[in-house]
């Protein structure tokens, strides 16, 4: 009788939970295409024909006519929608003082708006661990099909410029948003630790899979010969490990500089002496490493000319040196949007580092107490998430040093990921604060801070 209350009282908790299937389908549906990208890869079939704007409105569409239908609001609110539904209205509110408001109105309508659309479908849609998982075994498998074609590249020497100084850099293979290979490298970046996670959280062929997938995305980031890609992938790496390693902070800083030794060893011949031009410019032949420094100056003067009225969404190219971006997001945005923009961008990329790391914190705490193994096995897994997103999150910021991506996917699905996590631990607890209550007024006798009853109690007389 008891187990049926209980069933009853989670029923109610999780009512609405894994609903909108249409909905989901077609976003899962919309990220499968952003990575697969068959309007690029196949324009003699496609055309000026883009499926996956059809798929996107459709998923809209029935994402909204569900949850009218339901009678619920129709999106959850966190801090780091907020900040987002900041920088968007900043981008609008700008044009009429842009230089050139058509560039403005581009950014917003061919991009922003889009990601702006997708965040919100997949904080209200990704609302239970399955979907959640499914979500990541999905990035993590497309990003690592481009990671292999990366390697490929290389391989077969694909270069994306033939050059006695660069012609190591290969391109994308679908082109669009993973065709430079910064970008690229960015993308693989975020995905390493999510492939980590995902194999944590199985055993058998399938753990073999992901940390394979793990293995590939990694050879993918220095086939890019990505300055900024390698020191994202290094703070990325330094940090899984690090929250890894809990309680053996010894081992695991020794298995960190095992790997950056093999690294080393290993590198492709002429990445060390790209690398080298990150803190020694005249090492770089290209000049690229003078020509960033250059960007850098640039871009600071003119966000401190336009310290609160920016030049305008996508319009920083028009004051910078020979029409190039930044290199810099937060440059970028803060002479984009103003010291506002900046601020809202700074937030959200901070907020869910701290919502992650007290989910961290509360499992480490479940595991000292026993009470996680007590769990449901499907929710021992929280901690793993948890520290990957932070690990991908670590991974974008250090990456958007070096690259103005502060308008493209990269951070949006991590951070979406990270937003759901935050939304489905909070249920998760709630529903076991709800089945203690529920033992309690039963009379069951429970040990202290034990939310699922033991075998023993389970077969104690009178309480079948």
């Amino acid at each position: 009788m008891e187990n049926i209350i209980r069933i009853e009282g989670a029923g109610r908790m999780d009512e609405g939970r894994g609903r909108r299937r249409l909905a989901f389908a077609g976003l899962f549906a919309f990220t499968l295409l952003l990575y697969a990208r068959p309007s690029e890869a196949f324009p003699e079939t496609f055309g000026d024909f883009s499926i996956i704007k059809l798929v996107a409105i459709g998923t809209l569409l029935a994402y909204t006519l569900s949850t009218l239908a339901r009678g619920g609001s129709l999106t959850v609110m966190p801090i780091e929608f907020k900040m987002l539904l900041v920088i968007t209205f900043l981008g609008i509110a700008f044009i009429p003082v842009a230089a050139t408001p058509g560039d403005s109105i581009n950014l917003l309508m061919d991009l922003f708006l889009k990601v702006v659309t997708i965040f919100m479908l997949m904080i209200n849609l990704i609302d239970t661990r399955a979907r959640l998982l499914t979500m990541m075994k999905l990035v993590t498998i497309a990003g690592t099909v481009l990671g292999l074609f990366a390697i490929a590249s290389y391989v077969e020497g694909k270069f994306a410029v033939q050059s006695s100084h660069v012609g190591v850099r290969i391109a994308g293979v679908v082109g669009g948003i993973f065709e430079n290979p910064n970008d690229l490298a960015t993308s693989l970046v975020l995905l390493i630790p999510m492939a980590a996670a995902l194999a944590l959280n199985r055993t058998g062929v399938p753990r073999f899979f992901y940390y394979a997938c793990c293995g590939v995305l990694a050879i993918g980031v220095v086939t890019t010969f990505s300055r900024g890609g390698f020191l994202g992938l290094v703070a990325m790496g330094a940090w899984l490990l690090w929250k890894l390693s809990r309680g053996r902070r010894f081992v695991g800083a020794l298995a960190f500089a095992a790997t950056i030794t093999v690294f080393l060893a290993a590198m492709p011949l002429g990445y060390s002496s790209r690398l080298s031009s990150i803190f020694d410019k005249e090492s770089d032949p290209t000049g690229s490493s003078e020509a960033r420094i250059e960007l850098l100056q640039r871009s600071s003067a003119i966000a401190l000319r336009h310290l609160f009225i920016g030049v305008g969404m996508g319009n920083f190219h028009i004051y910078s040196i020979h029409e190039q971006r930044a290199h810099n997001s937060y440059l970028e945005i803060a002479a984009e949007l103003g010291i506002a923009g900046l601020i809202a961008y700074l937030i959200m990329l901070f907020a869910p580092l701290r919502s992650l790391r007290r989910i961290e914190a509360d499992r480490v705490d479940k595991r000292k107490k026993g009470l996680d193994r007590l769990g449901p096995p499907e929710r021992r897994g929280t901690y793993y998430l948890a520290v990957a997103l932070q690990a991908s999150l670590i991974g974008y910021i250090v990456c958007s040093f070096f690259g103005s991506i502060q308008y493209l996917w990269f951070l949006y699905y991590p951070l979406a990921y990270a937003v759901a996590l935050k939304q489905i631990a909070k249920t998760e607890s709630e529903s076991e604060v709800h089945d203690k209550s529920i033992e309690g007024d039963s009379g069951d006798s429970i040990a202290s801070g034990v939310l699922w009853r033991s075998r023993e109690q389970a077969a104690a007389p009178g309480r079948a």
